[in-house]
């Protein structure tokens, strides 16, 4: 081997920036998040540029780790939560009935002609793992209805029963029963009136 190339590194290789390693996103980031994205910096290759294009798999990915696609999927979760890694394309089932994985993008890289965006320096500093108790919403699985539901139920929840004298005279108002006492008044009205007339026509017979 010539001096030239002595203490050269042989063969392809994938190469971490000491930039990158050394934000404080990184230093929050999983191992297993970390060993995702090198193996998705592993697909980029600088001669044909093909930063946002990356794909890998969470199959394969899951292989290549040796771990599960549910892990894999979070990885993938948390590095975009980070701003490693940013989708450009979605997966979605092609015409031939196969899926394609979604592409990405590594922040740290330019991307066509831009330059990096590097959206890990713009961590918030809340950790992946602690982010539902800082945001709570949808994702959190909070929902509206232990808020709502007991006023609701207040506003339609029908009416105490009522005991006691109270509930005497609501039953006394009953239209039934008022009715039948105004019938009852009346009856008697007429009866003491009539009475009354047949007392005067006897005391008149008499006097006359």
């Amino acid at each position: 081997m010539s001096k030239k190339f002595k203490g050269r590194i042989e063969g392809p290789f994938v190469p971490l920036l000491i930039e990158t390693l050394a934000t404080a996103a990184w230093r929050a980031t999983s191992h297993g998040a970390r060993s995702l994205y090198v193996a998705l910096k592993s697909r980029y290759s600088d001669n044909f540029k093909n930063n946002g294009k990356i794909f890998l798999s969470s199959r394969n990915a899951a292989i290549k780790l040796g771990s599960n696609r549910d892990s894999v999927l979070r990885w993938f979760r948390e590095l975009e939560y980070y701003g490693f890694i940013v989708m450009t394309n979605p997966g979605a089932l092609g015409v031939d009935g196969k899926g394609k994985a979604p592409h990405w993008r590594l922040t740290e890289l330019g991307y066509m002609n831009d330059p990096p965006t590097k959206d890990f320096l713009l961590w918030n500093r809340v950790t992946f793992a602690d982010r539902k108790k800082q945001n709570p919403g949808p994702e959190s699985g909070a929902t509206l209805a232990p808020k709502v539901g007991p006023i609701l139920a207040a506003k339609v929840r029908p009416p105490p029963a009522q005991s006691g004298r109270e509930s005497g005279a609501i039953r006394d108002l009953t239209p039934g029963r008022e009715s039948g006492t105004i019938s009852m008044l009346t009856i008697s009205s007429a009866k003491t009136k009539a009475g009354k007339r047949d007392s005067a026509d006897a005391a008149s017979e008499e006097a006359a």
